[in-house]
């Protein structure tokens, strides 16, 4: 099995919220943030305003039902132990789906702008995308289906994706918690791991090209990169994540390197005067070279940064990469170099057994 469709289920609204589902997500939202300890007096007003902003938005596209079914399936993902992360990078840009547990990015942490995800003024319908362990027997996933069967479908689905890495991140969990007890993240959700991103040990290793079975890294062409300019903290390798896939390095690797990612064009596009959808439309159109369309907005732009920005940022945005992509990449990669440096008996058993899981 590669790839699973489930029906979201229909969920029954208390009787209060009956005519107000946008009021119940949020009910929901803000309980989960204030159970996990997560809303405290120096941020609570600025996540409550990204909440009701997003809120707004999702009711705005008819997403905020879907949602509510998709929290019901994660929770009871977590109840049947059936390890999942979020398959679209893109996801991690929502504090909503932060607070449902459908990510585990904080958006506002990492300064990822929701409008990458959802543009206010053109918000469009976005099924979830789940990666699960490509190990987990089917009947698992039938037990998931027979949990939300009594609910009636809302006639969308969630796309669940076989994936290795959630495999080798959830079992090596699980050896370490069978071994000596210690617990680095909830048994049902094997990839979202509690461990400090500061961990020295884990960026030296990265230094010295220690890649094999590091997620995301693993490649021949990163070695040179990693041995003369290492990441030493999580910000520097969520960059190199960034611009690994083009392998443009040298362009990205000056002080004066500003479009390493798409939000950068998206928020000076916005900054002189582009609407939310207007700065995502050039955002894709710099990267597919759609020079028609680029010359509509160039013009605004060359009015407030001048000529010299404007080449900047095309040159450079035809290698940007989506910031809230390069975050779950660079997690995982994270985890993975963690999890091999700290725990390499677990790591390395649980590599060869996905490694060898087509033969199984």
């Amino acid at each position: 099995m590669n790839e699973y469709k489930i029906s979201v289920p229909r969920i029954k609204l208390p009787k209060k919220f009956a005519k107000s589902p946008a009021k119940y997500l949020r009910k929901i939202v803000i309980d989960n943030a204030e159970g996990r300890g997560l809303l405290t007096p120096e941020n609570r007003d600025e996540y409550l305003q990204r909440i009701d902003h997003e809120v707004a938005v999702f009711e705005r596209c008819g997403y905020v039902e879907y949602l509510l079914g998709v929290a019901k399936m994660v929770e009871k993902m977590s109840l049947l132990w059936i390890s999942y992360i979020a398959g679209r990078g893109v996801f991690s840009a929502s504090l909503v789906f932060y607070f449902l547990g459908i990510t585990n990015i904080n958006p506002i942490k990492h300064n990822l702008m929701f409008s990458r995800f959802m543009p206010e003024d053109s918000p469009k319908f976005v099924e979830v995308e789940l990666l699960i362990d490509k190990l987990l027997r089917p009947s698992r996933l039938q037990d998931l289906e027979q949990a939300i069967a009594c609910n009636e479908s809302d006639g969308h689905s969630v796309t669940l994706v076989a994936s290795n890495i959630v495999g080798l991140i959830s079992k090596v969990n699980y050896d370490i918690w069978s071994k000596c007890g210690l617990v680095l993240g909830d048994l049902s959700d094997g990839c979202y791991l509690r461990i400090p991103l500061d961990d020295a040990e884990s960026y030296r290793s990265l230094h010295y090209g220690d890649l094999t079975g590091i997620y995301c890294l693993n490649r021949r062409r990163l070695v040179n990169e990693l041995y003369f300019n290492p990441p030493t903290s999580f910000d520097d390798l969520v960059r190199l994540c960034a611009i690994h896939w083009h392998g443009a390095f040298e362009m990205f690797r000056e002080n004066d390197s500003r479009y390493c990612f798409q939000e950068e064009i998206m928020r000076d596009a916005m900054a002189c005067g582009f609407s939310e959808s207007e700065a995502d439309d050039l955002r894709r159109a710099v990267g597919k070279k759609q020079t028609e369309k680029l010359e509509l907005y160039r013009p605004r732009w060359v009015a407030k940064y001048g000529e010299a920005s404007w080449q900047t940022m095309t040159e450079q945005g035809l290698y940007a990469y989506p910031k809230a992509h390069a975050l779950v990449l660079a997690y995982l990669a994270y985890t993975t170099a963690y999890l091999k440096t700290h725990f390499p008996e677990e790591f390395t058993r649980a590599a060869m057994r996905v490694a060898t899981s087509d033969d199984l």
